[in-house]
């Protein structure tokens, strides 16, 4: 996924009685310089389950449940969040968190929030830069719990690419209880579906000309975000069930984007139903 190689301890952080050793590795392009070993999925794994992965982006459930003794780990890459049972803590010093660079400026300072659709008020998503290895504290009655979309790369960053496919595709490339995820692809002079989308739905954008193309056909009542400070990309937008998405290209690269529609729309309820819903989670410890 990543290779960075080790170049030295430069920092020490006290977790609970323990010291926590940060090692500074090369940064990668976003300037995030700690080591793999603080890689979510690696550090930990019992909260960030992934789903689904390949050289763009990698989708990761995130469930924190009450109580959980989360270990300390980072996101090396920028991301977008989706969630539907309320909204993400911006600019992180939630009660009893806590920060490997509690200073450094990348603990969500810079994260910018979409509002949700007219019609569907508890669903958000969330633009972030990479984070800092942190470590969470949940003293709520119910788990955080959200989807997060990781950005390899950004395609605005890359050169122009062919136009490739001939058609527009709408390829579904994971499915759960609670969210199918989408890869969109409108080629240069092609349309999108203008069949109504199924189900409330968060759209992750990672180029300007598919969030302006988006923009022009999601309508007034859909939610969108700014991108990180300091960053162009990623955005994203939330949108209601029978939304149609007919975007129409006409530049001459590809228009391309991610669909998270929510099957199930937590909201208030994740509270009393969370141990139903996900068992992993109420066996935790």
């Amino acid at each position: 996924m990543r290779s960075r190689t080790r170049r030295g301890v430069f920092a020490a952080a006290a977790l609970g009685a323990t010291a926590v050793l940060a090692q500074a590795v090369p940064p990668n392009r976003w300037g995030y310089d700690f080591a793999s070993s603080y890689d979510a999925e690696v550090a930990a794994p019992a909260v960030h389950r992934v789903h689904y992965a390949d050289d763009h982006i990698m989708l990761m459930e995130v469930g924190n449940p009450p109580g959980y003794a989360m270990q300390m780990h980072g996101h090396p890459y920028p991301s977008i969040f989706a969630r539907s049972s309320g909204r993400t803590n911006l600019g992180g010093g939630g009660p009893g968190d806590q920060y490997l660079e509690p200073a450094g400026g990348r603990n969500g300072e810079h994260w910018h929030s979409a509002p949700p659709p007219k019609g569907t008020p508890s669903l958000e998503c969330t633009a972030a830069d990479p984070q800092a290895p942190h470590r969470p504290v949940n003293h709520g009655g119910a788990p955080q719990h959200f989807y997060r979309i990781e950005y390899k790369r950004i395609d605005d960053d890359g050169p122009i690419a062919p136009n490739g496919r001939s058609a527009p595709v709408d390829r579904k490339i994971y499915e759960d209880d609670v969210i199918r995820l989408f890869e969109v692809s409108v080629p240069a002079g092609g349309s999108g579906s203008a069949t109504p989308t199924l189900y409330p739905a968060v759209l992750a954008i990672d180029s300007a000309r598919a969030f302006d193309a988006l923009d022009a056909v999601a309508g007034a009542g859909a939610g969108r975000s700014l991108p990180p400070t300091g960053l162009s990309m990623p955005r994203c937008m939330t949108v209601d069930a029978g939304t149609p998405l007919a975007v129409r290209n006409t530049g001459d690269r590809p228009i391309h984007y991610y669909r998270i529609e929510f099957k199930r729309i937590e909201g208030d309820a994740l509270k009393d139903h969370w141990r139903e819903w996900y068992p992993a989670m109420a066996a935790m410890q």
